[in-house]
């Protein structure tokens, strides 16, 4: 949902998305860590394109065997995923480069309803802020979003949570700086020659 605007401020518009259907599926690619042992700590996650590291280790579980419940389509993925379980309230994602999609699962510990936020960040510029009230039990909900490119999200709330199903798009090449490398390797090749 777009802020609120003020004189002489410009409104962001909101691009969340609510739920993994078939288009944000289809759209992104998903950092599996679902082989490893439960009772893993992970620092990090990566694939062939891109890492994300965490802020604290987080711990490996598996729904229902050792974190109790998850949310069923069309809210999630899949009710009985891996799971990532932070201890703390508050975990910072940092991607190794732009996305132009983001997003994961999540769910508290205590079984009640939690409001957690999740900021989309580029460097230091907020991008983004997805709100919402999260039920621990069977409630886990999809805190996602698309379009500028953001390489940071800082997650907050009220208790220890669990994060699941970390997806993402990355962001196109700017042209911009394509031609400025291209440019750069041609004057090196050049003096090279010389």
């Amino acid at each position: 949902m777009a802020g609120t605007q003020a004189e002489g401020e410009f409104a962001i518009a909101a691009t969340p998305i609510d739920n993994p259907d078939a288009a944000y599926l289809a759209a992104t690619t998903k950092l599996d860590f679902s082989d490893l042992p439960d009772g893993t700590s992970v620092e990090t996650l990566s694939d062939d394109v891109l890492f994300v590291t965490f802020s604290e280790p987080l711990v490996k579980f598996t729904v229902p065997d050792n974190w109790a419940t998850w949310s069923s389509p069309p809210f999630s993925e899949d009710p009985t995923p891996a799971v990532l379980y932070s201890t703390a309230n508050t975990l910072t994602i940092d991607i190794s480069r732009p996305v132009s999609i983001f997003g994961f699962e999540l769910e508290p510990s205590p079984f009640a309803e939690i409001e957690f936020t999740a900021d989309f960040y580029r460097g230091d510029s907020l991008v983004e802020s997805i709100t919402r009230v999260v039920d621990g039990d069977a409630g886990a909900r999809l805190f996602a979003r698309e379009d500028s490119a953001i390489n940071r999200v800082v997650i907050t709330g009220g208790s220890d949570f669990a994060i699941a199903q970390i997806r993402y798009q990355s962001a196109p090449i700017d042209a911009t700086l394509t031609a400025a490398i291209v440019a750069l390797i041609i004057v090196i090749v050049a003096l090279i020659l010389l």
